[in-house]
């Protein structure tokens, strides 16, 4: 996407506030994160301060470390709204893709407390044991699979692609649901008219914002892995995700 240079890049900030105008609802020192769709807002996360909307920012509860709610909010609130807009998911077969990746994990905690859901976890075969621990002893039933061709052709009523798999179209039922967060590696919609198509665009929001956090300090959400750089390291931080096959989250701090 275009980008007028130069730009503050980043989406995801946690912090305190430095400066909070009267009516804002926040005071000087409260412990906050936030997001920001930087190629729409012009606003990035990458810097020691940054001036907000109050409506786009939520407060961190007590047990929650600021590093670990600055990994929250585009995944969880990309996964919360995506979760939102699937159809009702009560005695349905559900099967989703990437589980092992930032939305696909905070997809697979909500999901799988779904006792009267089934869903299957599909994951890298690396992911194999760790995701066959977590999902042992949850209500909701269901298997982890690790590979695309053992998904057999309409045998799910949704499906939710977190990995981009858009050739596991095919898995969903004739009037069932497809749900994908990929716009660059998702099907062809006008292939399959009988299934209900949806790409997930996340959108700004408070609310979403504290359901996240509030979770995390319930311990029912994702904890990933975090890498701490400091911002004089940025660029090494970049080549590190444009290599691939980095894990968790890589955190800038001040």
């Amino acid at each position: 996407m275009p980008t007028s240079l130069p730009a503050v890049l980043g989406w995801d900030l946690a912090g305190t506030v430095a400066h909070a105008p009267a009516g804002s609802g926040f005071r000087v020192g409260d412990r906050v994160l936030a997001m920001t769709a930087q190629l729409g807002t012009g606003v990035g996360s990458m810097a020691e301060y940054v001036a907000f909307d109050p409506g786009f920012v939520a407060r961190v509860p007590d047990g929650v470390k600021l590093e670990e709610a600055a990994a929250l909010p585009l995944a969880g609130v990309t996964a919360t709204q995506l979760l939102r807009g699937t159809p009702d998911r009560a005695g349905k077969r559900i099967l989703l893709i990437g589980a092992q990746g930032g939305v696909g994990a905070h997809l697979a905690a909500r999901l799988l407390d779904e006792p009267d859901a089934h869903t299957d976890l599909l994951v890298r075969p690396s992911d194999l044991p760790a995701w066959q621990e977590r999902r042992a002893g949850r209500p909701g039933g269901g298997a982890v699979l690790t590979e695309p061709g053992d998904v057999r052709a309409g045998s799910y009523d949704i499906v939710i692609d977190a990995g981009g798999a858009p050739a596991l179209f095919d898995a969903v039922r004739p009037r069932g649901a497809f749900l994908t967060v990929t716009p660059f590696s998702a099907p062809d919609p006008a292939t399959r008219p009988e299934v209900a198509y949806t790409l997930i665009s996340v959108e700004l929001n408070r609310e979403d914002l504290e359901d996240v956090v509030e979770a995390a300090a319930r311990g029912v959400a994702p904890r990933p892995e975090l890498t701490v750089l400091p911002f004089e390291e940025a660029a090494e931080a970049h080549r590190r995700l444009e290599r691939g096959g980095f894990r968790g989250k890589l955190l800038l701090v001040p």
